[in-house]
């Protein structure tokens, strides 16, 4: 019965009044509630309590208040136990709450609250489970090495132990490893695995992760790798083709490369759907190289995807190419060859090319400086031989070698080497006058005798002369001698004197006689009425002419050079005799 009907009758001198008032008893009802048990955990919180009472036939409306945060929630209370349960979500990890319950029958007349029941949600762990996978050789035993990053939100909570659970086929394995411990190694057969770990903290809450491995491959995968481009000094940036067969997201692993010291692999997790990721240069070191194995998740375990390789910033101080000696040479090329390892992860860049550098080949006016610099740029890394043509025979040359990056030539290596003389050059220059000569013998030989009656024309003595070899070396002598009074000399004395001129001679030539000789000037030995004519004070003559006086020439002009002759007084007669 929750119906209930109150009457009140009022009776007196005047008369009688009656008032009616009907209520349900349950609209009337104030819960009284024993509260409270909490069960917490890092971002929500589990409640419960009793309502005392029978009042399993209403239905009762509860509402759930945590602060901070004025977080107030409504639930329905329909329990045959008198327990009533609400979960209150959305808290801060590592905070304390205080939280309050109250109860109504109708919703409009509320109990009271209860009293506040204090707690601290747990702290946020999460761990970051990875996992490296070696397989033996010949064998189908695999070496797993897991791998976990704690992340703690409340520094002052510390994790006390791990424990790691594995299973493969029917059997399972457990181990339970130190809090400072971050990875453990275990082998495992070629099935499928599923690992487990938790982290176990001082106050027993446990923060679990998971991860498969998958079974092992028959056949190596075709993976695609290639080299990283879009590096800068902020960070490496990495994308990557999207995997429809991908239901979990994607995991990003890098290690250094050519490093002496063991690389400390590291991984990041990348959300499904995301195909990119930035990753600042504070994890990275210049210079080093660094592979990225990106994997996919999938339900049976991570896939690789692709690999790649790159830098944060490439350095341009590589190692020097070893050049193979000696040189290939022909008078006019070289063939240089080098051995370098391009793929070696020790180098702090790409190799993309290389660059050779040809010095060489002098000059005559300038022998200390090379005539030629030739520049040649090998734009494939696998390359490692070249042929430079245009050289000159017979020449020096330094041939340089360095490898190319992205920032520049590394450092050179040198190697001299010498070009082969031009034999068949050489033969030509020779060859060409003698079959010159040989034409010309050829086309000459059936004109011989003409050439050899012609030749003996011109080199034999005269017909008709009878020269004895003594005399004939006299006459040699005595012309050398007086050929060798032509020298080119300083004149002491150089006159011209006119002999025996008649009258007709000066009637001639009047001006001539008048202005330029002076009579009394200059007397002659040989005739007192000559005139002497000076006609140029630098004059000298190279040749002494002297007349022999004839019978049949009366008038007749002498030129004597007295500097030329000791005697100057001789008969024609003695000069007739040196004549013959």
């Amino acid at each position: 019965m929750q119906e209930y009907n109150i009457s009140v009758m009022v009776k007196d001198e005047l008369g009688e009044e009656t008032e009616s008032y009907s209520f349900n008893i349950s609209e009337r009802v104030l819960p009284e509630l024993q509260c409270c048990r909490v069960t917490r955990g890092v971002t929500n919180v589990s409640i419960s309590w009793r309502v005392v009472g029978n009042l399993t036939q209403m239905v009762l409306i509860c509402q759930v208040s945590a602060t901070p945060g004025n977080t107030t929630q409504q639930v329905d209370c329909n329990s045959s136990s008198h327990v009533c349960k609400a979960e209150v979500e959305h808290l801060h990890p590592s905070t304390e709450y205080s939280i309050v319950v109250r109860c109504s029958t109708n919703g409009k007349l509320w109990g009271n609250w209860s009293k506040p029941k204090l707690f601290k949600t747990y702290p946020l762990v999460m761990l970051e489970l990875w996992r490296k996978i070696e397989p033996a050789p010949a064998s189908q035993i695999r070496h797993v090495t897991l791998m976990w990053n704690p992340h703690i939100s409340d520094r002052a909570v510390s994790i006390q132990s791990y424990r790691v659970q594995w299973s493969q086929k029917d059997r399972m394995w457990s181990n339970v490893t130190d809090g400072r411990q971050n990875q453990l190694e275990v082998t495992i057969g070629p099935e499928k695995c599923n690992f487990t770990v938790e982290a176990i903290l001082e106050m027993g809450y446990r923060a679990a992760a998971h991860i498969t491995i998958p079974p092992a491959e028959r056949q190596e995968a075709q993976v695609v790798k290639r080299q990283l481009k879009s590096s800068s000094a902020d960070g490496i940036k990495l994308s990557w083709d999207k995997d429809r067969a991908v239901t979990c997201g994607y995991t990003v692993e890098w290690c250094t490369l050519g490093s002496a010291v063991p690389c400390t692999l590291k991984w990041i997790k990348v959300p499904k759907g995301n195909n990119s990721l930035f990753l600042s240069s504070r994890n990275f070191t210049a210079g080093l190289r660094y592979s990225f194995n990106i994997y996919g998740c999938t339900e049976n375990g991570h896939k690789l995807l692709e690999v790649k390789t790159g830098y944060s910033q490439e350095l341009k101080y590589v190692g020097s190419p070893s050049l193979v000696q000696p040189v290939q040479t022909t008078s006019s090329s070289a063939t240089l060859e080098w051995l370098f390892n391009e793929h070696d992860p020790a180098h702090p860049a790409f190799i993309i090319g290389y660059l050779i550098t040809v010095q060489g080949g002098r000059s005559d006016k300038a022998p200390d400086q090379a005539t030629n610099v030739q520049n040649l740029s090998i734009a494939d890394p696998l390359q490692k031989s070249v042929t430079i043509e245009g050289l000159q025979p017979n020449q020096e040359y330094v041939c340089s070698v360095s490898a190319l990056t992205k920032e520049g030539p590394g450092p050179l290596v040198s190697v001299p080497f010498r070009t082969r003389i031009n034999y068949p050059s050489q033969l030509a220059k020779f060859l060409a006058p003698v079959l010159l000569l040989l034409s010309c013998i050829v086309l000459l030989w059936p004109q011989r005798k003409k050439i050899t009656t012609g030749l003996k024309e011109m080199f034999a003595y005269p017909s008709g002369m009878n020269i004895k070899i003594p005399e004939f070396e006299s006459f040699l002598d005595e012309t050398i001698q007086r050929l060798s009074s032509q020298r080119i000399e300083e004149c002491i004395n150089c006159e011209i004197e006119i002999l025996n001129v008649g009258a007709s001679a000066t009637a001639r030539k009047p001006d001539f006689t008048n202005d330029l000789c002076s009579p009394g000037t200059h007397s002659s030995p040989s005739s007192t009425s000559a005139s002497c004519i000076s006609v140029q004070r630098g004059y000298c003559p190279q040749s002494a002419v002297v007349l022999v006086e004839k019978p049949t020439c009366l008038q007749m002009a002498c030129v004597i050079n007295k500097s030329y002759f000791s005697t100057i007084a001789e008969s024609p007669s003695e000069i007739a005799a040196d004549s013959t």
